[in-house]
């Protein structure tokens, strides 16, 4: 008895098939892990170079624009941005008209309106992206338009959530500055530019 056990021990020992298997096994978690990771990296490149895109977009489009923005055109923007970026959160927006006082060599908010919980843009926060601004001649306008949009991977792969954000500065196209109308049915005296 005891040799025919270690006869089939022996052979057992030996016999080399099922052993693509026995490797498939072992290695069919490691390739799930890294498709799973691979998608989720390129989704969440996909979600910012998205995001940048849509920034550009709208930046571009105002600085076309040469009548005043309204809040209905704001929020029209911004409905924009959310189809755009395709987010399930709700996408932020801040646009902001600065002027370079060349005598101060300071940056001046001339006016700067949200949509989305984010703060106002005011001197004192202007004064953090001074570095992000290109230079520019005294007395001249730009428009900074900046975004932030909420990404959540599918899967935890490493990569946790965070916020996209974009901040692109442009100078109007066709027109010296861009104002703010507080209302659609606005007068020259209402304007703030």
């Amino acid at each position: 008895m005891r040799t025919f056990s270690s006869r089939v021990l022996r052979r057992f020992r030996r016999n080399e098939e099922g052993s693509i298997a026995v490797e498939a096994v072992l290695i069919f978690p490691l390739l799930v892990w890294a498709y799973l990771a691979t998608f989720v990296y390129f989704d969440a490149f996909r979600a910012q170079l998205t995001s940048a895109k849509a920034t550009y977009t709208i930046s571009d489009i105002l600085s076309r624009e040469k009548d005043a923005i309204t809040p209905d055109y704001l929020s029209a923007i911004w409905r924009l941005q959310k189809f755009l970026t395709t987010s399930n959160r709700e996408p932020r927006m801040r646009l902001t008209e600065i002027r370079f006082n060349g005598p101060e060599n300071k940056h001046e908010v001339i006016w700067s309106q949200v949509r989305g919980t984010v703060p106002v843009m005011t001197e004192a926060r202007l004064a953090n992206y001074v570095g992000q601004i290109p230079e520019m001649p005294d007395n001249e306008y730009m428009m900074i338009v900046e975004t932030w949009v909420a990404y959540e991977p599918i899967f935890t792969m490493g990569l946790q959530a965070f916020v996209i954000q974009n901040f692109v500065v442009t100078r109007q196209r066709f027109a010296p500055k861009l104002c703010w109308a507080p209302a659609a049915n606005y007068t020259q005296a209402e304007l703030v530019c």
